[in-house]
């Protein structure tokens, strides 16, 4: 049986000393074990020995059962003798994921364990001049650590240090071009500090080096959404919004406490292109949804639907909402 499966990310070593045994390691399992039967059987389309990782930007084609099973198991021999990075896998019959794995180094080295530390600290608000010091000695010991890195900047950001989260951010995209974390976390911070047109471009990082299947390509797109909207490009605030809009999440899933907020943002978009229909179908949608935000009172969404209504918003209106005046949208 051949099922649509996705594969992305990298995996670094750290040293020459560990790559060489990676890729030793890789090769003779591949050709003893598994017969040349996995994903990835030309090791050198993926091993890079100037800089030490393994890496798969994307894999995306069918693939039996065997040829998965094959490739999660060399994968995670493989990531024995990571530092960092990680891989992600899915497999798909008819768009719904069927299996998947995340493949990440083991927690028996330091170096992993307080990378690991310090983002549970942070993930649970927790001290985070304790978490800096932790990333301190982790960067000390391997300074190419992207996600260190990254994170540092992630701290920063909410400490409102945005000079150095910026520092941090860049420097993580400059070891790992395609780790979505940096960008997301960046865009995050531009868009507090209401620097829309910058933030744009760091959003269609994330949501091009992630999928649809990934909560972070579904956060991108909402905060897109909102970028768009404060400059007045309200069609692709529509595009990015009506998107989410229809994405079912999980109730535990975190862009599901979002989505009365956003469609409710969508219904105000709709309303200054003057698309009233399309404008009251979002508001009675928003009305539906669950209550989440004390931000996104029923109210509110009541007097938008009675003005979208009344027939919308006149010329003069519109112009004066434009750029993020009175239509306050937090999506």
């Amino acid at each position: 049986m051949f099922s649509k499966v996705i594969v992305q990310g990298r995996l670094d070593f750290g040293n020459a000393n560990t790559y060489d045994k990676a890729f030793k390691l890789y090769v003779q399992r591949m050709e003893v074990y598994y017969k040349n039967e996995v994903i990835f059987n030309k090791p050198e389309e993926c091993f890079d020995e100037e800089k030490m990782i393994f890496f798969v930007k994307r894999f995306n084609n069918l693939v039996s059962d065997k040829y998965w099973r094959n490739t999660v198991h060399i994968l995670k021999n493989l990531a024995e003798y990571s530092l960092t990075g990680r891989i992600q896998m899915w497999m798909m019959v008819d768009g719904k994921i069927i299996r998947q794995e995340h493949i990440k180094p083991s927690n028996d080295k330091s170096i992993v364990s307080a990378f690991n530390k310090a983002n549970d600290i942070v993930n649970s608000n927790g001290d985070l001049e304790k978490a800096k010091t932790i990333l301190d000695n982790v960067i000390g010991k391997f300074s190419e650590h992207a996600m260190a890195h990254a994170l540092y900047g992630r701290i920063a950001a909410r400490q409102g240090d945005f000079k150095l989260a910026t520092k941090k951010f860049d420097l993580a995209i400059q070891i790992d071009p395609f780790l979505s974390e940096a960008y997301l976390w960046k865009g995050k911070m531009l868009v507090r500090q209401e620097k829309y047109a910058e933030a744009i471009p760091v959003l269609e990082n994330v949501t091009d080096y992630s999928i649809a299947h990934q909560n972070i390509h579904w956060v991108g797109r909402r905060l897109k959404g909102k970028c768009y909207f404060h400059l007045g490009n309200f069609e692709k605030a529509i595009f990015e919004w009506k998107l989410f809009a229809k994405k079912p999440f999980d109730s535990d899933n975190s862009n599901h406490f979002w989505k009365r907020m956003v469609t409710f943002s969508l219904g105000k978009a709709y309303l200054q292109t003057n698309q009233k229909a399309e404008a009251i179908l979002s508001f009675n949608h928003a009305l539906e949804l669950d209550p989440l935000f004390d931000t996104v009172p029923e109210d509110e969404i009541r007097k938008f639907k009675e003005l979208a209504g009344e027939g919308g918003l006149n010329g003069k209106a519109r112009a004066k909402n434009k750029n993020t005046s009175s239509v306050k949208v937090t999506a």
